[in-house]
């Protein structure tokens, strides 16, 4: 797995190459068939992350978002680019602007396309029912930001991490030594989830290698199935009596706050992507690539922290 220096390659620029989506795009990139000239662009080059895959025939270079030029010079270093922004680092004031600087350079320099990872406009989609989920209603608006200057973009919008129920989601052992997964979701509702550091970049290659067009939208989901489920097949995997118990939204926003509360009761009331249909989207995955469902991302995790 090493980058081409063919200068008939693709060329690409990722932004958060040391990071889970990032670092998925260029894992997957990679190891595609296809050739790829690839730039990370990372905070610190001399982190230890960075040396790795600087020794896979990368050009890895320093850039912050919060810097004009930075950016700028980086964006020159590809046709195309991959790129996320970090709310929960940052807070929704300062994505924002990280998002609408980049979205600005991207116009200057004239990247062919920006693959952007998204997410769903929740405050619009519910109608005001649910303000609260700001890091979906900031990268919406980056989004359509970006689209209003000009910039050819296609959105590739992960689901719902799976790596999310190894730490503050995930089921909880009763008294019994059983566990029991509480969320404030509707029992039938569907969850939407996705191996982010594993798949999430098969999505953005397939994308590329297909030719989604700019203006395109990716919906990147590995499986979906009800609550139930999730904890059914987790049992089974894990060996493990388990159970889903649907929990109210104020006793769980005590502990997760009202963000991750109205983000799952959207969830469970609109679906996570609005009520869109995931099939078309996974016909854009390289023929070569299988994305993991919820058993088998089960069965390839470490759940010690959550079993002890």
């Amino acid at each position: 797995m090493v980058a081409s220096s063919a200068p008939a390659a693709k060329s690409i620029v990722i932004f958060g190459a040391t990071g889970a989506q990032g670092g998925s795009v260029l894992n997957h990139l990679l190891k595609s068939e296809r050739p790829y000239r690839i730039t990370a662009v990372t905070r610190d080059p001399s982190k230890a992350s960075s040396k790795a895959i600087a020794a896979k025939g990368v050009n890895v270079i320093k850039a912050e978002l919060g810097d004009n030029d930075q950016v700028v010079d980086a964006l020159k270093q590809g046709d195309l680019a991959f790129a996320v922004t970090n709310f929960w680092e940052h807070g929704a004031e300062k994505e924002i602007a990280d998002g609408k600087r980049l979205m600005n350079a991207a116009k200057e320099v004239g990247t062919k396309i920006l693959y952007w990872s998204g997410l769903m406009p929740v405050s619009k989609i519910t109608s005001g029912k649910y303000t609260k989920v700001e890091h979906f209603d900031t990268k919406a608006e980056i989004l359509e930001y970006g689209q209003s200057i000009g910039v050819p973009i296609v959105d590739v919008q992960p689901a719902m991490y799976a790596e999310n129920f190894l730490t503050q989601m995930g089921p909880r052992k009763q008294e019994d030594g059983s566990y029991v997964f509480a969320l404030p979701v509707d029992a039938k509702s569907k969850l939407s989830l996705l191996h982010a550091a594993a798949d999430y970049g098969a999505f953005v290659r397939g994308a590329i290698e297909s030719g989604v067009p700019a203006g395109g939208e990716v919906l990147a989901c590995g499986d979906e199935l009800t609550p139930v489920e999730l904890a059914e097949q987790w049992g089974q995997v894990v060996g493990k009596k388990a159970s889903f118990y649907p929990v109210d939204a104020a006793t769980f926003a005590s502990k997760a706050g009202e963000e991750i509360t109205q983000m799952l009761q959207y969830f469970s009331d609109f679906g996570y992507f609005g009520g869109k249909d995931v099939g078309p989207s996974k016909k854009v995955l390289p023929a070569d690539v299988k994305v993991q469902t919820w058993a088998e991302f089960v069965k390839v995790s470490d759940w010690s922290k959550v079993l002890s």
